[in-house]
């Protein structure tokens, strides 16, 4: 096509959209961007069986420990411009992926195309809300927003886990960088319930609860409040608070409310030349998951529950060529009145680091490893069947990156990878059958755009 030719192409979509464009507030029109994560581990099963094994729990991270095999991302969007200064967004996110909505293991797909009826979570809605913004009789800068949506989500870039989001159905209303929202989850949404075929409950999370069929249904509420882009030494802070509660308790020791802060820091790479991203976390009750992190998964909480949580991640360019991702974390869950977490005495703590070294080679080539040590604590020796109280956990991941952009972040890649994992540990197994030593081969493609 001439460039007359996509000009006038521009100009006739403008004009159909019925906007007059004095200014763009928002992306104008129809936008589709997605995520695509597939995974081969060579040889390797990944039946339900298997999954618990794989699940990364701040245990290690790399190429093999990324998830689901078949996990595709698909956000559309639609921004509007009108000439009396008011904007509006329609977002509607979908994710196929086989066990857990993406986020578990599942088992390799063929021809069929049927392997829903084996396992929860395919083709799902992941976010649908409308945004309102601008509006005549607001002030300048405010909007609101009405539906289902992911807020304020952040992860870690190589354990790849959430730690701060409000995932549910809600509204709210945000005036620059200052926020106010309510979202509710209900438990029993897909995670719950699993009817064994003679109508008893097969998930033993929500046996654990102590629920009866009706007390499945309920639901958890998070009021949030957030302040962002406070700017001081040297960078930015962002302030969280969420107030929790949860309805049909009749559980003695099940928590009914509670409440999480948090502090983020964002700046450079601690003076070197990247970006930094620091957060701590404190969460008590039903908001014992990091204090920050809501959803349908908030309701496995005692009333005495609490964590603290401490999470620093970022990238430094070394060099024109070299760069470095790298990430600490750790994680701490007691309980004030009976010590018991997870069936753990003293509480449980988690701690991760890991790095991500990238040496770029030429535009479409680079050399990426992956190294990650862990502790776990439980407690005392023999908690979950281990000899001691202290677990130690070990990976390593080499893998040559195909890319069409060689940059830490570029994307599309494929990346074949080999991986070496440990855990000082004999008794605890990496797969099924497995031993707590293992090698593995296989190939990792992503994409977003």
């Amino acid at each position: 096509m001439k460039k007359v030719s996509v000009i006038a192409a521009a100009v006739v979509a403008t004009l159909a959209a019925g906007s007059a464009l004095a200014e763009d507030k928002v992306n104008q029109g129809w936008q589709v961007n997605g995520y695509g994560h597939l995974l081969y581990n060579a040889g390797q099963s990944l039946a339900l069986n298997e999954s618990y094994q794989h699940r990364r729990d701040y245990r290690a991270a790399g190429a093999p420990f990324s998830g689901n095999p078949n996990q595709v991302e698909f956000t559309v969007s639609r921004g509007d411009n009108y000439d009396n200064g008011s904007w509006s967004k329609y977002v509607l996110k979908t994710e196929y992926g086989n066990n857990e909505g993406g986020n578990g293991r599942g088992f390799y797909g063929s021809s069929s195309g049927n392997e829903g009826h084996l396992e929860t979570g395919q083709l799902e809605f992941k976010e649908a809300y409308v945004e309102l913004g601008d509006l005549s009789f607001f002030a300048e800068g405010t909007s609101i927003w009405a539906g289902k949506r992911y807020l304020n989500r952040q992860a870690g870039i190589i354990t790849k886990e959430f730690w701060k989001q409000s995932s549910g159905v809600g509204a709210g209303v945000q005036y620059n960088d200052f926020g106010f929202a309510i979202l509710s989850a209900d438990s029993g949404e897909g995670s719950c319930y699993i009817d064994n075929g003679d109508g008893t409950d097969g998930n033993e999370s929500c046996k654990n609860q102590g629920l009866d069929d009706q007390q499945r249904s309920t639901t958890m509420t998070s009021v949030d409040l957030y302040y962002y882009g406070v700017k001081a030494l040297g960078g930015s802070f962002d302030f969280d608070l969420k107030i929790m509660n949860r309805a049909n308790v009749d559980s003695a020791n099940t928590a009914e409310d509670g409440f999480g802060v948090s502090v983020t820091y964002s700046r450079d790479y601690y003076g070197f030349d990247g970006w930094t991203t620091t957060a701590l976390t404190y969460g008590q009750g039903v908001a014992a998951n990091r204090g920050v992190n809501f959803g349908q998964w908030s309701g496995n909480w005692q009333k005495d529950d609490e964590s603290i949580f401490f999470t620093s991640y970022g990238v430094v360019n070394l060099s024109e060529n070299v760069q470095l991702g790298t990430e600490v974390t750790y994680w701490n869950l007691s309980n004030s009145e009976t010590d018991q977490v997870w069936g753990s005495k003293d509480g449980l703590s988690r701690l991760i680091i890991g790095a991500t070294p990238s040496y770029k080679v030429n535009e479409n080539f680079r050399l990426e490893g992956t190294v990650t040590y862990a502790v776990e604590g439980l407690g005392e020796d023999g908690t979950w069947g281990r000899d001691k109280a202290d677990t130690n956990f070990y990976s390593a991941t080499l893998a040559p990156v195909f890319t069409v952009n060689a940059d830490y972040w570029g994307r599309p890649q494929i990346k074949p990878y080999i991986s070496y994992m440990s855990s000082s540990d004999d008794g605890y197994k990496w797969s099924n059958g497995g031993d707590n030593s293992e090698t593995r081969f296989g190939v990792e493609a992503e994409i977003w755009f």
